[in-house]
């Protein structure tokens, strides 16, 4: 594809939803249902998703380079530092846990989740550059990092928060209005006789054996600021 200015994206703001797992994942751009909840401010450095791969060589006597290569696992990361501190960031950054207390003004108690316990939840990150969208989505996320934050006076409370992308029926995806993706799949469809080709299909990229259960897909890395 030729060189494109208007498909250098910037993400200048965004947004990021959690749902409780099982949430139906939209199929528009629209504003999501009331069951997903927007969680707040987001540090300025964004968003940042890690795609990874671990491979495994199998390797042969009689020459130096690998015979075959393995996909033992794709793990996909998804990194975020939260600025609001409230009923659901603590929640989040805590694995659950409850709140009580009376209507304002009382006196509210957090209690945290037992030990052990995990917090899984569906996600949604919205990234905007200008009047364009895209909508990742991921069915089911779970905490996996530590959760290190301070009490100062120079800066606000900050709750850097990893997640891993775990294992769905329904594949983590993409949606967007931007016209690079229409004009991806046209090209695709005029290079193939009308039939879209994936990415690996497109570039001639050799076919590696896949894991037989995978947990997570392999990508691309980027950052939303926010």
């Amino acid at each position: 594809m030729a060189q494109d200015d208007q498909n250098v994206v910037v993400a200048g703001t965004g947004a990021v939803y959690v749902a409780p797992v099982g949430t139906a994942v939209p199929a528009d751009l629209a504003t999501p249902p009331a069951a997903w909840v927007d969680v707040g401010y987001v540090g300025e450095d964004g968003v940042t998703f890690t795609f990874s791969r671990d491979q495994e060589d199998v390797n042969a006597w009689q020459v130096s380079t690998p015979v075959r290569v393995l996909v033992t696992n794709e793990p996909v990361g998804i990194a975020f530092e939260l600025l609001q501190f409230d009923r659901l960031t603590v929640a989040l950054a805590f694995r659950g846990g409850t709140f009580a207390g009376g209507p304002p003004p009382a006196v509210y108690t957090y209690t945290p989740p037992d030990a052990g316990a995990s917090d899984e939840r569906a996600m949604l990150i919205d990234a905007i550059d200008g009047d364009a969208q895209f909508r990742f989505s991921f069915p089911r996320v779970q905490l996996t990092e530590d959760v290190e934050f301070q009490l100062v006076r120079s800066d606000a409370v900050r709750l850097p928060l990893t997640f891993a992308v775990l294992a769905s029926d329904t594949k983590w995806s993409i949606l967007s209005d931007h016209d690079a993706f229409g004009a991806a799949a046209a090209m695709a469809a005029a290079t193939n006789g009308g039939t879209v080709l994936d990415a690996g299909e497109l570039e001639g990229a050799p076919q590696v054996d896949a894991p037989a259960e995978p947990t997570t897909r392999a990508g691309t890395r980027a950052k939303v600021p926010a």
